[in-house]
């Protein structure tokens, strides 16, 4: 297997070029502005943006690119209404499967993270997943019957986690591949259990990885990673069909019997393959380590998942 050294890389690849082209194809300026903004310089504001320690308010803009940090809000908002971001994000995957196809995708890793919620979106019930949005249902038939007291809560989409009671928090999953690109990102409640949720991260791969065709083939079979917490006889067989080779390190609270633990033990080769599974935790710490991302402050989701998606934007492009 090549290292990241070894993958040919695109010479003089400019992803402020790439980004702009994009831009101005979705969303083109009818008008030429009196100020000089074009597509161009509202994403050259926005990276910086993500890497500067303050609000839309006090944003200023950078050297050369001065500008109202609440009018560059108004355009954030309107290229993740447009789809700007997403659409950068599936161009870049397309460009950096073009070589080495089959070696980028032999390795896939999925894992998960908490959000902070600081400051920001607080009604979002409404992007629960339908199994919670049932669950919810059930609750307030009950609580209709039940005394005060003895009422539960319902499901919400940002709340406390189990880990910490102080502050409120929602989930990104992310998959990466062994050289740390990062192929897809998805929202979910901060209580949605990691094995509940990996068929919707899953399904949300933008392009065809062949995976099911690869699946016969020893060579190109495409394995997936993750930890103990996706341990679960539903999702192994879910991946199987997919066509994937799953490898997920067996929970031990499952059991306690010496024997089912010993057959459940991965062997050297498996093992060998597992040791890339750190490499999502460290696309984790290159994105939380930008203050944007690593709390929201945004009035919406959307908005977040836009300034999430362009980080992973700026990762990726480091690897075409």
């Amino acid at each position: 297997m090549k290292t990241l050294k070894q993958l040919k890389k695109l010479k003089n690849f400019n992803f402020i070029d790439f980004a702009t082209s994009i831009a101005d194809e979705i969303c083109p300026f009818k008008k030429p502005s009196n100020k000089g903004f074009t597509n161009e310089y509202f994403i050259i504001c926005l990276i910086d943006f993500i890497d500067a320690y303050v609000s839309w308010g006090k944003y200023k803009g950078t050297n050369g690119y001065p500008i109202r940090g609440k009018y560059l809000n108004e355009i954030h908002n309107k290229y993740c209404r447009k789809g700007v971001y997403d659409k950068i994000h599936l161009e870049l995957t397309n460009k950096y499967l073009k070589r080495d196809r089959e070696c980028k995708l032999k390795i896939q890793i999925i894992d998960s993270t908490f959000i902070a919620n600081k400051q920001g979106t607080s009604n979002n019930d409404s992007l629960l997943s339908n199994e919670e949005k049932q669950q919810n249902n059930k609750i307030r038939e009950k609580n209709k019957i039940l005394p005060l007291k003895k009422m539960k809560k319902e499901r919400k989409f940002i709340d406390f986690n189990r880990y910490n009671g102080r502050k409120k928090y929602f989930k990104k999953d992310i998959i990466t591949d062994s050289y740390g690109f990062i192929y897809v990102h998805h929202t979910s409640s901060s209580k949605r259990a990691d094995s509940q949720g990996l068929r919707e991260v899953v399904n949300k791969i933008p392009t065809n990885f062949n995976t099911l065709r690869n699946s016969n083939v020893n060579r190109y079979q495409q394995n997936i990673l993750m930890d103990c917490g996706y341990a679960s006889e539903i999702n192994k067989q879910f991946l199987i069909n997919k066509g994937y080779k799953p490898l997920i390190k067996y929970n031990k609270r499952n059991t306690k019997n010496k024997k089912i633990l010993k057959e459940k033990q991965m062997n050297a080769k498996q093992k060998k393959i597992y040791k890339k599974r750190p490499v999502v935790e460290h696309s984790f710490a290159w994105l939380k380590s930008r203050p944007i991302i690593n709390q929201n402050y945004e009035k919406t989701i959307v908005s977040y998942n836009g300034l999430f998606s362009l980080a992973c934007s700026l990762i990726n492009s480091k690897r075409i």
